[in-house]
């Protein structure tokens, strides 16, 4: 069978995906093409977009108009056309999507969804919202990121027989691989240069510094738990426009610790030398760096989290505490001072590390293709 998978671009996180698919799919006599756009100016500057055709992955060319709400995908026909099932990101965005509705309903072509079912950031009142609600039914078959997005699709009506769930993957080998070379001295010397004692609880935040992360409350947060453990230090790992807010905090906090954004041998330093990561702001896919590292995760109950969320298992492998300051402070106080506790959700950390692995989300991916093609025989 001939299966088309488009991407609105492609990002590098997703190549090792779309290679273990495309294995597993060509030696079962599929034929796959993963068909990406190139992005738009604000995706540009992040640097993580790949812009050439690679592998199964064909680059076409993309126009985006709205300032990003309204994508158009070259060549997106021709592609439809050749193809048995198409998979397509569950977005109002892309003209193509509303082309394969029209060819659906015609009976002309058949084609699946994948994502999130819900914009967890958004206004669920807006009239995009509204319009996603809709048109997220109007598909046969749905690939759902995680059980939540299933179980929202299923109250929306979509029928459960036809819903794979992935469980929304990146690849952490290479960090695994990176953290394993980390020896003791190691990090002695990481910690050492950055004037952090060897009896020193280190906490860790890596990933953006924007407003849904709440970092003033993080940085607010970690000054009430320097007072309950004064030997307390954190991390802080990522760039954005938070960025001044950090650097003004430390100017007068010095147990906090600003890296800038950190990669490889270093990234994989930081993690080493913490015991727990910090994140009161939105989760994702971060959660499975923090695993990986044996850090047990601990946030707050907003309610914009990714459905990656749903991989922290409260008391198990991380905390979810109530959105305020002195919840959260008190809560990675009370675990550093629990030394049995926090080895507990160090090791359930690691175990959930390896539940959630790329190439399980490409083996999910895959049995959803060949259970499209049974029932639809």
């Amino acid at each position: 069978m001939k299966i088309v998978i488009f991407q609105p671009m492609l990002k590098q996180y997703r190549v090792p995906l779309f290679d273990n698919m495309g294995v597993l799919l060509t030696e079962q006599g599929h034929e796959v093409r993963v068909v990406c756009g190139t992005p738009p100016a604000n995706e540009v500057r992040k640097g993580d977009n790949i812009t050439a055709s690679k592998g199964i992955c064909i680059v076409e060319k993309s126009n985006w108009f709205l300032k990003g709400k309204l994508h158009f995908l070259h060549h997106a026909l021709s592609h439809i056309l050749w193809a048995d099932l198409i998979i397509t990101e569950q977005a109002n965005k892309h003209i193509h999507n509303y082309l394969l509705i029209v060819f659906r309903f015609l009976g002309y072509k058949r084609f699946a969804y994948w994502g999130h079912g819900q914009n967890r950031q958004g206004n669920p009142r807006s009239l995009a919202e509204k319009m996603k609600k809709i048109l997220s039914t109007q598909c046969d078959w749905w690939f759902a990121y995680t059980q939540g997005v299933a179980n929202y699709m299923i109250e929306l009506g979509y029928p459960a027989s036809k819903i794979t769930v992935l469980n929304n993957s990146i690849d952490t080998s290479e960090f695994k691989g990176q953290l394993a070379q980390q020896s003791l001295k190691n990090v002695a010397e990481f910690k050492n240069k950055l004037g952090i004692d060897d009896n020193a609880r280190v906490g860790i935040y890596c990933g953006g510094l924007y407003s849904d992360k709440k970092l003033d409350f993080l940085l607010k947060s970690a000054a009430k738990i320097k007072q309950l453990n004064p030997e307390f230090v954190l991390l802080i790992v990522g760039d954005g426009t938070d960025r001044s807010m950090v650097e003004i905090f430390i100017q007068t906090h010095p147990f906090v610790k600003y890296l800038g954004p950190l990669f490889g041998e270093q990234k994989a330093l930081a993690f080493r030398s913490s015991e727990l990561f910090l994140c009161p702001g939105l989760v994702g896919l971060a959660v499975l760096d923090a695993f990986t590292a044996s850090l047990p995760l601990i946030t707050s109950n907003i309610p914009n989290h990714s459905p990656e969320i749903e991989y922290l298992r409260q008391g198990y492998n991380g905390l979810i505490t109530e959105h305020n300051e002195e919840d959260y402070s008190e809560a990675v106080a009370g675990i550093l001072a629990n030394a049995d506790e926090l080895s507990r959700l160090k090791e359930n950390s690691l175990e959930s590390s390896r539940q959630y692995s790329i190439e399980n989300m490409a083996s999910n991916f895959v049995e959803g293709i060949h259970a499209y093609f049974n029932i639809n025989a």
